[in-house]
């Protein structure tokens, strides 16, 4: 594959900086959406698209375990069989 041939070509150092970025709290995040929506490589924009969706999935996720250890939890104080 020729690097000035193919403009969806992204270099091993190019994603070793980008994955080095997002490892920064916030600042990684932030370019994460900006590489996601901007620019002309459809390579990059995919996978940082697919990060983003692999987020929101475990956000999802831990959001329903929440609810559902909270619902466990509370369901005696809801039914009225609390010992006080």
């Amino acid at each position: 594959m020729s690097e000035s041939n193919d403009r969806n070509y992204v270099s091993t150092m190019s994603w070793f900086g980008m994955m080095f970025v997002t490892a920064i709290p916030l600042v990684g995040f932030v370019m994460m959406i900006v590489w996601a929506f901007t620019g002309d490589n459809e390579t990059r924009k995919n996978y940082f698209r697919a990060l983003l969706l692999w987020m929101l999935v475990g956000m999802v996720l831990a959001a329903g375990f929440f609810l559902i250890c909270l619902a466990l939890g509370t369901l005696p104080f809801v039914l009225g069989h609390a010992h006080a």
